[in-house]
C-alpha cells in the first residue's frame, strides 16, 4: 500500500490507514504502535526538512513491517545520536534507530526501515 503525504493532514490519514492495514493483517498492537511512531517521525522530518512531499509504502515481509519513505529530493538524515533530555530537536531519529532492525538511506529509494514483528504477550 502506498500513500502520498503532502502536509500534516495527509500524514495523519496515511498513518491511520497504515495502522488499519497492519491491524487487519494481525500485526501485534505493540508493533503497530512502533510502526506508527517510526512513520510519523520520518514523514514529519520529510515535511519539515525536505521538499515537503513524500510517499509512504508499508508491507509485511518475512516477520517484519517494512516501511519505505519515498521523496523526490534526496534526504539523508544526520548521524543519529541521543539528544539531550529537554532538547526540542533530535529525539525522533534516535527513537527510529532504537525501534528499527535495519535502516537504509539511499538516493534511489529514499528511506527504508524494517521493524521486526514481535509476538504478543
Amino acid at each position: 500500500m502506498i500513500f502520498e503525504v503532502k502536509n500534516y493532514a495527509t500524514l495523519q490519514a496515511a498513518i491511520d490507514r497504515l495502522c488499519e492495514f497492519l491491524t487487519a493483517n494481525d500485526v501485534p498492537k505493540d508493533c503497530v504502535f512502533d510502526s506508527r511512531l517510526v512513520a510519523c517521525e520520518l514523514l514529519s522530518n520529510v515535511l519539515r526538512h525536505a521538499d515537503g512531499q513524500a510517499g509512504l509504502r508499508g508491507e509485511i515481509k518475512d516477520g517484519y513491517v517494512e516501511l519505505k519513505i519515498l521523496t523526490k529530493r534526496v534526504f539523508t538524515p544526520e548521524t543519529i545520536t541521543c539528544a539531550e533530555l529537554y532538547s526540542e530537536h533530535g529525539r525522533g531519529l534516535f527513537l527510529v534507530n532504537t525501534l528499527c532492525e535495519e535502516q537504509i538511506f539511499s538516493e534511489e529509494d529514499g528511506v527504508r526501515v524494517l521493524i521486526r514483528i514481535r509476538e504478543s504477550e
